[in-house]
Formats: C-alpha cells, structure tokens, sequence
C-alpha cells in the first residue's frame, strides 16, 4: 500500500508536462536578410524562412501589392517588388523596390498599396518587435504644398526620420513625404535623410501605401518615383506556446 500511495504523483506530474513546449522553439528572431525571396511578378513576392521551429513548417512573408486611388501613377512592371541591394538610403542592405511610373501630373496621390502577411504553415501567425526601414522618400515639390511628391503610409507602426528632410505621420491624411524645406527636393543613395525608421506593435499583417504627387514638374517631365522598404526585423511566435 505504502509503495502505490508514493507513486501516484509521480504519475500525475508526468501527464501534466506538455509534449509540444520541451519539443519546439517558442520563438525566433528573424531577418529578411536571412530568408529566401521569390518575386513571382510585380505585384506578388514571398519571403521565406525553413523550418523555423523545429517542427517542420515555413514562416512566409507575402508581398502583395494592388493599385491605389488614382491612375495619374502605375505600378513599374520591370522593377517593382525586386529585392535590391545596391546602397539606398545610406546602406547596401537587401530591400524591396517599390517603383511607380509617372502617367500624368495631377494632384491626386495615385500609387500603390502593398500587404504584408505573415503565415507559419499557411496559417495566419503574429510577430512581434517589428522594425523596417522606409528609405528615398524624395522628390520635386508638388504643388499642394505639402511637400515633396513622394508620400508614404502605413496601416499600423510609428516612425521617426530627420525632421529637415521627412515630416508626417504615417498616416493617409498626414503621410510621411518631404519637407516644404528639405535642403534639395532629391536625396542622395549615399544618404539616410529620406529614410524613415518604423516600428509596430504585435501584428499579422499590415498595408503599407506608396503614392505620389507630381503636379509640381513642368509637362513634359514624367520622371518615375521610388522608394526601397526593408531589411523587415521581428520576432516570431509560436502559437503552439501560447495555446
């Protein structure tokens, strides 16, 4: 009697220790510079990270961008969501090219509106601690008056910049765009003063929208607009953890 009097706790803190959380990592820190990147074609890509968790899934970051508002810009069908790594704002880090062509001159902040959806297995997950880098928001003064032609916001994340280059708030009523009084209405590759430096709450997705004002130019000029967006930062979860 005394010997199965002792044993059964034992058994009872056997069946209590979860199999899945001594089996798999709960969470990882990972860096698109460290992932696989398809562009399937100028408006779809995917970044890609093996088996993150020992439990034989794929983390996906997919890229899918649409046009948004106006048709005074198109998407660039040649350049648009390939992974560059020529210097951009300063650095030589792989980074989405978001590149529009310029159609005509209206005031309309024509553009596109790019979505960014993390899945573990194909199912929807979050991270969190994500950080991105905006980079090149330039270009010649519009006619507005608010700024420079490029414009920039995003559904979720704050950001900070060089407040004699960058002012707004990242959102589509006071988007991040250059400065009445930017020092020159274009930035250098070899300069970050263009660059915004964004960080966002825990999340599964989220819209970042390009657009541009290019009513400022004389007729004839129709130059295109670009910007680069990335290295993207974040720590993945497992929901297996949080189950």
């Amino acid at each position: 009697m005394q010997g199965a009097a002792w044993a059964l706790p034992v058994i009872a803190a056997a069946v209590a220790t979860p199999l899945a959380a001594a089996s798999v990592a709960c969470t990882a820190g990972l860096s698109t510079t460290t992932a696989s990147y398809t562009r399937l074609s100028a408006t779809s890509a995917v970044f890609t990270w093996v088996d993150v968790f020992g439990d034989g899934k794929d983390l996906t970051l997919t890229l899918s961008a649409v046009p948004n508002g106006a048709n005074n810009m198109t998407i660039n069908q040649t350049n648009n969501l390939r992974l560059d790594s020529t210097t951009q704002g300063g650095e030589a880090q792989p980074s989405v090219h978001l590149a529009l062509d310029t159609a005509d001159l209206r005031n309309i902040g024509g553009g596109q509106r790019v979505t960014f959806s993390f899945a573990l297995g194909g199912v929807t997950v979050t991270v969190a601690d994500l950080a991105y880098t905006i980079k090149d928001i330039d270009g010649f003064q519009a006619l507005d008056g608010l700024g420079g032609a490029e414009r920039v916001y995003v559904s979720e994340g704050t950001g900070t910049y060089n407040t004699d280059w960058i002012r707004g708030q990242g959102t589509s009523a006071n988007a991040w765009r250059p400065f009445t009084g930017s020092p020159n209405p274009e930035v250098a590759a070899t300069s970050a003063a263009g660059n915004v430096q964004v960080t966002a709450p825990p999340l599964s997705a989220f819209d970042l929208t390009f657009v541009a004002n290019n009513s400022g130019r004389s007729l004839g000029d129709r130059p295109p607009q670009n910007i680069w967006v990335g290295p993207f930062t974040f720590t993945a979860l497992n929901p297996v953890c949080a189950a």
